[in-house]
């Protein structure tokens, strides 16, 4: 399966029609030391939004916070209705990568990935086909801006987008996923999540 994305990483954008928007707030990385087994975390200097990162058996996943406002700035830019904004940005939202570091291709779906909060509950992701079945009865769609639901990674291959998960701002969790390689499957996490808020 050919994947949204592909070749070396830019830095990541999106482009909605002759527009590029760019996602990524610059500033300056700070990195925070990480237990053997716990995610590589960094800190946003200028904003501090945090991202995660985790490389195994060949996967790499890495989810960076994302305010409220940044995501409703985002969507209003696209020209969106005030519902679609408020309908997103009351999520839990990640601007999510994900890659393919092995020789062999890797597969992921993210409707068996879990956000696992302190009380022990598993709270499924709302996927890219979740949110395009709403949006088109809405008669809009705004997939591109969302992680591809399911995708086989070919070596070097790699994908970017959104993930979501509907818990309120300041929200700590696990995320618990999955991917497969050569017919094998493994289950990782990263560990201390935390959805971002507007203070």
């Amino acid at each position: 399966m050919k994947t949204d994305y592909r070749g070396p990483r830019p830095t990541p954008r999106y482009r909605i029609g002759p527009q590029i928007i760019p996602i990524f707030c610059v500033g300056l990385l700070t990195t925070v030391p990480s237990a053997w087994g716990a995610p590589h975390t960094t800190k946003n200097q200028q904003t501090g939004l945090v991202t995660w990162q985790s490389e195994e058996a060949g996967f790499s996943l890495s989810l960076k916070q994302l305010t409220p406002d940044n995501v409703s700035a985002l969507y209003e830019s696209m020209g969106a209705s005030q519902g679609i904004v408020k309908g997103v940005a009351a999520y839990c939202v990640f601007e999510t990568d994900a890659r393919n570091l092995s020789h062999v291709p890797i597969t992921y779906n993210v409707t068996n990935w879990r956000a696992v909060t302190a009380d022990g509950v598993e709270h499924p992701l709302q996927t890219k086909i979740g949110w395009q079945k709403i949006w088109k009865v809405l008669g809009v769609n705004y997939g591109l801006t969302i992680f591809p639901a399911a995708q086989t990674f070919q070596p070097g291959d790699w994908g970017e987008g959104f993930t979501t998960v509907k818990l309120p701002p300041k929200t700590k969790f696990d995320l618990t996923y999955t991917w497969s390689e050569n017919g094998q499957i493994h289950k990782s996490q990263l560990v201390g999540l935390q959805c971002a808020s507007n203070n």
